[in-house]
């Protein structure tokens, strides 16, 4: 055989090579790779022909959740690489309470820091959070955001009048009578409410300033009473138990004889000589046994509980001698 021919052979032989290892390739398949998977708890080791990781993991039978963390991403193609590292991170359900509404999400963040900013939920000034946004983020975590605020509050408010009461002999016991009609005042009252989670739990007074005084309400009750007597009336502000005497305006009991009392009016039946210290001159009275009477004269023995009752005759005076009686001090 010349020698051209045999050259021209072996290049053929030689360019054919290549094309016979595709060839053979094609009939091949894809080339195996080895992928270690992380984060599943033990470390899960596999064989594959797979050319993209999505692919080699379900291969695997291993399941991606859509809210998991794959590390590289799942379209990553794996041509080229005989060893494949990749970390999954599965996404865990966390309680999140935010100003009292709870839901449940599943993240695959580190710490709770991340998974507010994942959630976009941002705190307050006044804001506080159960546990540090540094904490760990685990399956179950509850984290609970209390939302905060707190305003200044000003309202016109009613300041209550006072009731005084006051003893009147005028009224009969069990009565009253209104003698000034209360008048509310009224004051500007700055409050400081604070609130968690939309509800009210602190409401202080800062500042108060009033605006009008309120005006007391004058209330006078009954002390006084009311006794019939030979089928009249009689009301009375005070009973005084006490001591009477008789006289009479002759001069037997008035050694002038002009008949005068102290206070210029004649002595007569109905008209007695008190102590004005204990009662006042002019004062009308009921005695019991005796009658009306009107306190118009004094006497040098008349002192403290001691009464002398005017008769017509000094009979009658001697009669009635010394005794006690009930005396009515009666009102206008």
């Amino acid at each position: 055989m010349r020698p051209g021919a045999v050259r021209g052979r072996l290049l053929a032989v030689a360019a054919a090579v290549p094309v016979l290892a595709w060839l053979l390739g094609l009939m091949a398949g894809p080339a195996e790779r080895t992928v270690t998977v992380r984060g599943l708890g033990q470390p899960v080791t596999f064989v594959t022909r797979a050319t993209r990781l999505d692919e080699a993991l379900a291969e695997a039978g291993i399941r991606v959740g859509p809210l998991d963390e794959v590390e590289p991403p799942l379209d990553t193609p794996l041509s080229g690489a005989k060893e494949v590292a990749v970390t999954i991170r599965r996404a865990v359900p966390v309680v999140l309470v935010d100003g009292g509404q709870r839901r449940t999400v599943y993240s695959t963040a580190r710490t709770v820091g991340e998974l507010l900013r994942e959630q976009m939920v941002t705190l307050g000034e006044l804001d506080s959070l159960s546990v540090p946004e540094s904490a760990p983020v685990k399956a179950g975590l509850e984290v609970r955001i209390v939302r905060r605020a707190e305003e200044l509050v000003t309202t016109e408010e009613e300041i209550p009048f006072e009731t005084v009461e006051r003893p009147d002999g005028r009224l009969i016991a069990g009565t009253e009578e209104v003698l000034q009609a209360g008048v509310p005042g009224r004051k500007l009252v700055e409050r400081l409410v604070r609130y968690e989670d939309g509800a009210v739990v602190a409401d202080e007074v800062v500042r108060e300033q009033v605006i009008q005084e309120p005006i007391p309400q004058i209330v006078a009750y009954g002390t006084g009473g009311v006794v019939y007597r030979g089928g009249q009336q009689f009301r009375y502000t005070a009973v005084l138990e006490m001591v009477a005497t008789g006289y009479t305006p002759g001069p037997e009991s008035n050694p002038d004889g002009n008949g005068l009392t102290y206070t210029g009016i004649p002595a007569r039946r109905g008209i007695v000589a008190v102590d004005p210290s204990v009662i006042p001159l002019y004062t009308r009275l009921y005695i019991e046994g005796y009658g009306p009477a009107l306190a118009a004269d004094t006497g040098a023995a008349i002192k403290g509980n001691r009464i002398d009752l005017c008769f017509d005759s000094v009979e009658e005076a001697l009669a009635w001698g010394v005794r006690p009686v009930t005396v009515y001090v009666l009102g206008d």
